[in-house]
């Protein structure tokens, strides 16, 4: 009969497109092999791997990386062949699920005998012919020029042949279905990928089953957060333990060596992806996949079969930003560049790790900085209407020692930008932020404010001359001021004292007498809210530091004189 045959063909084609299509594009995920993360959340990748071959002797990867522009390169491994060209874009490629609906049931056993309940009641016995579908030769060859690829468009009607002859039958009206024979569980569904597909040159040889090939790029979506742990004994002797924290948004790793920096180079292009992602292609499905976006980009599955419009779904939808963790302040480029190896590292994307990297022994000493910054004009004295009221004020608002801990890195590499927590033996005393420490160099971090060893800050004018300056037709007084720092230490112990004060102008004297340093006028390291006249060139901004030891119970006073122009 005419119409049963063009029905058996339209299956039979199907069937055949379908196995074609498995055959030609197993695509397959090639091991990272190697991955060299920086700390701003961009990972330098490499991919190596022995994958199957197309007939052809292609390799086609189910993997598409999102690299920064110019950092994609494609490579054979295997010396006598040599890589001819990278193509990504959207294949088609037909994967076998498991039948989860009687529609798919139906789908995956055509010759099966079986008994059929409509949605009336009435039961048929039969054998399953199929369901006509168009192919996507036949929509490709029906379709106007340059539309593409076309998924195979399924009908929804059941074939279905009985005693009485062959039934078609709408499948909506398919209730339950019962197998007199056994069945096959697994249904063959065709989609669109976004594949990598590496042609090979294999010269005069015949293309081999399988070719060892490899890619490296860079691309956001791994990093790591350096964190220290530092251990006193209370004799100037210390452990530092450094432990890092991976976090994972990229791609599955499996045994693989891991390269930590401290630092991060610069990536000039880091918000231009590279062609090769289809980034364009991405950019129709979401505002999220707009160029200029530095978050990690996911495939995206555009399917047209039915059945899977949860798929359809989760591709068109905004998906979530990759989550790379909490950023730590200061940390990046102003670093040198070092690198800790770490092998054997099993992380799937999405999983975070934390694995220690090494461990120190140190030498610290403790230290009690002070550090004063710029007062403002020195106001005329006015009677207080409390008479302790600037007592307490300048007790609860002044300048405070804090104790420190002094290292020394007598390591190999420089101390990252990190978390640090400080220990005394088995007790937690602070934490703080290590900051970037060259090898050789120093390092304070604050343990707490040195309650016990309180300072008084009095300062007081001691001359004013109007009108000793005119400059640009604005007239400035010339003010002379002095100023003390009494400290007292009420601890056990003698202590080692930094105290370092700024003043704007000129600096007489100091009493003790040391060397006074100016940092000039444009208050650079200088808090802007300790500005008193930004843009100001008449007052230099001098430091003063003093370096003193102090026993316990003895008190010391630190003086300083200087002037200055106000308007």
């Amino acid at each position: 009969h005419p119409m049963r045959t063009w029905l058996f063909a339209c299956v039979f084609a199907t069937g055949v497109l379908l196995t074609a299509a498995l055959a030609q594009n197993q695509p397959v995920q090639i091991p990272v092999r190697e991955l060299v993360v920086f700390k701003d959340g961009h990972a330098y990748v490499i991919h190596e791997g022995e994958m199957p071959t197309t007939d052809r002797g292609a390799v086609v990867l189910d993997y598409l990386p999102t690299p920064i522009l110019g950092t994609f390169w494609a490579y054979s491994a295997d010396p006598q062949v040599k890589l001819q060209a990278v193509v990504a874009g959207q294949r088609r490629v037909t994967l076998k699920r498991t039948a989860l609906s009687l529609q798919e049931m139906l789908e995956a056993n055509p010759g099966a005998r079986m008994v059929l309940t409509e949605a009336s009641g009435a039961k048929l016995t039969g054998v399953i012919v199929g369901m006509p579908a168009r192919s996507s030769q036949e929509l490709e060859e029906t379709s106007p020029p340059n539309m593409g690829d076309r998924l195979p468009q399924k009908g929804q009607v059941l074939l279905l042949k009985t005693d009485e002859g062959t039934r078609a039958m709408p499948l909506n009206r398919v209730v339950d279905i019962t197998f007199l024979s056994d069945y096959n569980p697994m249904t063959s569904e065709t989609e669109f990928r976004n594949l990598l597909t590496l042609y090979l040159n294999w010269g005069t040889r015949q293309p081999q089953k399988t070719a060892r090939v490899g890619m490296m790029y860079v691309q956001r979506g791994v990093r790591w957060i350096p964190q220290y742990r530092l251990v006193l004994d209370g004799k100037g002797n210390a452990k530092m333990y450094l432990q890092a924290s991976l976090i994972n948004e990229l791609t599955d790793l499996r045994n693989t060596t891991v390269d930590l920096v401290i630092g991060v180079p610069s990536f000039a292009y880091k918000e231009t992806p590279d062609p090769i992602s289809l980034q364009q292609t991405f950019a129709q499905l979401s505002p999220y996949f707009r160029a200029g976006t530095d978050r990690i980009l996911s495939n995206a599955l555009m399917s047209q079969a039915p059945g899977a419009a949860e798929r359809v779904l989760e591709a068109l939808a905004p998906p979530l930003p990759a989550d790379t963790g909490p950023e730590v302040a200061e940390a990046g480029s102003s670093e040198d560049l070092f690198v800790f190896t770490v092998k054997g590292i099993s992380l799937r994307k999405g999983e975070r790790m934390t694995l220690p990297v090494s461990e120190y022994a140190l030498k610290y000493s403790d230290i009690y900085t002070l550090h004063v910054p710029p007062s403002g004009d020195v106001p005329r004295p006015v009677p207080a209407p409390e008479p302790r009221l600037g007592e307490i004020q300048s007790v609860v608002t002044g300048p405070r020692v804090i104790h420190k801990v002094r290292l020394v890195n007598t390591t190999e590499h420089p101390f990252t930008t990190a978390p640090l927590l400080l220990f005394s033996g088995d007790s937690v005393l602070a934490q703080d932020t290590m900051t970037y420490t060259p090898r050789r160099s120093t390092v304070d971090i604050p343990i707490a404010t040195a309650v016990n060893i309180p300072v008084k800050q009095t300062d007081r004018e001691l001359k004013r001359t109007e009108k000793a300056l005119t400059r640009s037709g604005m007239d400035y007084a010339l003010i002379e001021v002095e100023g003390t720092l009494t400290l007292i230490n009420y601890s056990d112990k003698a202590v080692d004292l930094e105290v370092t004060r700024l003043v704007v102008g000129e600096v007489q004297n100091t009493s003790p007498e040391v060397e006074v340093t100016k940092l000039g006028a444009s208050r650079r390291g200088v808090p802007r809210e300790s500005w008193i006249y930004p843009g100001d060139t008449l007052n230099p901004l001098s430091q003063i530091v003093w370096k003193v030891a102090l026993a316990p119970g003895k008190s010391i006073d630190l003086k300083c004189s200087w002037r200055y122009y106000s308007p």
